[in-house]
């Protein structure tokens, strides 16, 4: 069973391929607005999307919970 969080999600041709979670939406847009601001929106196939998604989390190496995979 998953958890409904908040998860700022980068998209490489359509496909998700990193996630983070994030405390809110609002942190998240902020975030997406620096990373975006920074120029990591290279090419057309490639954007980030903040999402309210059920995901599974697992202990990072920092010993703090982090996404291991979007469950829907």
């Amino acid at each position: 069973m998953g958890v409904l969080t908040i998860v700022l999600i980068l998209y490489m041709g359509g496909e998700a391929v990193e996630y983070t979670h994030r405390d809110g939406i609002s942190e998240c847009l902020s975030v997406k607005r620096k990373i975006e601001r920074l120029g990591w929106k290279d090419s057309k196939g490639t954007r980030y999307s903040c999402e309210k998604r059920e995901v599974e989390f697992e202990t990072g190496p920092d010993g703090k919970p982090q996404v291991a995979k979007l469950l829907d």
